[in-house]
């Protein structure tokens, strides 16, 4: 696995490279990094949404556990199609070797993705709504306050594409509220390089 020590440089560097639109990182990006080898921890913000079924759920409710996230939206017209099933796929894996990992996927259009929406959603990719939740509830400038501050990617719409720019990485969040890993959520998703990392890190 590569140790990525400078990542803050490659940030600085790349400005936007975890969002789909740079090829490189989309199709040649490490499977796994190692966020913990940053010289800053990333932290997940702090955000209260509600799920599918209209529950409460925030970011604190998640501490104590692991946890595996990343960002959707229900009309998304590219990766999010590649990349929710792959994130159903990896939930089936760790829901079979009896993991206590559980999934969320905060939507990037929270005015559009009611919760009825999402639960449509998450239903058509078979999510089993257990251990998945589908988010919503907060404005468009805190979901993107959100990426900026724990995924360090910023939201951007593309209204000639009816798209949204936003991180396709599955970010692996630890009990203590730090990002952990960064795996590839798209094209170059790789579920036994992801089940063996995470039997590593949070079994």
């Amino acid at each position: 696995m590569k140790k990525l020590g400078l990542l803050p440089l490659l940030l600085a560097v790349t400005g936007c490279s975890f969002l789909y639109e740079d090829a490189s990182e989309s199709a040649e990006g490490e499977a796994v990094i190692d966020v913990t080898q940053a010289e800053e921890p990333w932290e997940i913000a702090e955000l209260e949404a509600v799920n599918q079924h209209e529950e409460d759920v925030s970011t604190s409710d998640l501490e104590g556990g692991w946890w595996v996230a990343n960002t959707i939206f229900t009309r998304c017209p590219t990766v999010c199609t590649v990349m929710t099933p792959n994130m159903a796929e990896l939930q089936a894996e760790v829901m079979e070797e009896g993991m206590d990992v559980r999934f969320v996927s905060f939507t990037v259009d929270p005015e559009f993705d009611t919760p009825e929406r999402l639960e449509s959603y998450g239903d058509s990719y078979g999510a089993d709504f257990e251990t998945w939740d589908f988010l919503t509830g907060y404005s468009a400038e805190e979901i993107n306050e959100l990426s900026m501050e724990s995924f360090k990617a910023p939201l951007q719409e593309v209204p000639e594409n009816e798209d949204i720019m936003h991180p396709t990485r599955f970010f692996l969040i630890g009990p203590d509220g730090m990002i952990h890993r960064m795996y590839s959520g798209e094209d170059n998703f790789d579920l036994e390089q992801t089940m063996d990392d995470l039997a590593d890190v949070a079994s």
